[in-house]
C-alpha cells in the first residue's frame, strides 16, 4: 500500500503540486517538487569559464538561439532564457528557462539533430494541456509519478513532432535515448520515464507521423518536406 503524499512531511503548502504546476503545467520542473523527488537540481555555468566553442552555442547567433528560434515559430511560444548548467542534460523551470548541460554539450554539442529533439523535448513540457490550477496534493506517489511519466511521454511525442517540423531526423535523439540506457543502473527502476523501448517507439512514430501527412499534403500543395512552418 502506498501513503498519500503528505505536504507537511515535503515542508511545501498543502495544494503543492498544484502550484508548482500552475503557470505552464510542467509537472516535475519546478526545483521545488525536484528537491522532493530527489532529482538532481541545474546548477547555473559561468560561460565565460567554459570552453570557447560551448559558451558560442549560447550566443545570440549560437545554434541552441537558432534552434529556439524554429520551436518559438512552430509553437508561437519563445520561451524564456537558455542557460549553462551543470547537473543537468535539459531541463524547463516553471518560467519556461531553459538549462542545458555544459558536459552534454561537450561530448555532443556538435549533433545538431540531437540538441534540436532534446530542446524540443523542453518545450513540449512548455506547451504541455495538464490542468491548471487542479489539487493534486491528495496523489499516491504511485499516481504522481504515473502522471509525470505520461507528461514525458508527451514531451517526446512533441519532440517527433517538432524534430520533423524543423527539419531534423530522430535517430541521434534515438541514439542518445540508447546511450543513457546502457549507462544506468539496472537494478534500480526509473520511475519518471517510461522504459527506453518505449519511449523510442513514441519518438519513431511522432516523426514518423508527421512525415506522411507532409508527403500526403504535398501531392496537392508542394513544399519543402518537414521545413513549412520553421523555415530560417
Amino acid at each position: 500500500m502506498v501513503d498519500p503524499i503528505q505536504a507537511r512531511m515535503t515542508q511545501l503548502p498543502p495544494p503543492w503540486i498544484s502550484r508548482i504546476i500552475a503557470r505552464g503545467g510542467q509537472l516535475g520542473q519546478s526545483n521545488e517538487l525536484r528537491k522532493v523527488l530527489g532529482e538532481p537540481i541545474p546548477q547555473p555555468a559561468n560561460l565565460n569559464t567554459l570552453r570557447p566553442e560551448v559558451a558560442a552555442m549560447f550566443a545570440p547567433n549560437g545554434v541552441l538561439e537558432r534552434i529556439r528560434k524554429k520551436l518559438g515559430r512552430l509553437t508561437k511560444k519563445k520561451g524564456n532564457k537558455i542557460i549553462a548548467a551543470h547537473n543537468t542534460v535539459a531541463c524547463v523551470d516553471e518560467d519556461d528557462n531553459v538549462y542545458v548541460g555544459v558536459e552534454f554539450l561537450e561530448k555532443f554539442g556538435e549533433d545538431e539533430d540531437l540538441l534540436a529533439g532534446i530542446l524540443a523535448h523542453e518545450w513540449g513540457h512548455m506547451v504541455s494541456d495538464l490542468p491548471r490550477g487542479g489539487d493534486f496534493s491528495h496523489f499516491t506517489w504511485d499516481q504522481l509519478f504515473a502522471l509525470r511519466r505520461d507528461e514525458e511521454a508527451y514531451a517526446d511525442g512533441f519532440a517527433g513532432r517538432a524534430i520533423f517540423c524543423m527539419g531534423y531526423r530522430p535517430d541521434s535523439m534515438i541514439g542518445f535515448l540508447d546511450e543513457v540506457q546502457k549507462k544506468r543502473n539496472k537494478k534500480i527502476p526509473t520511475l519518471k520515464y517510461h522504459n527506453t523501448a518505449t519511449r523510442k517507439a513514441i519518438l519513431k512514430e511522432a516523426w514518423a507521423l508527421c512525415k506522411r501527412v507532409s508527403e500526403t499534403a504535398q501531392k496537392g500543395f508542394p513544399f519543402k518536406s518537414g521545413r513549412l512552418l520553421v523555415e530560417g
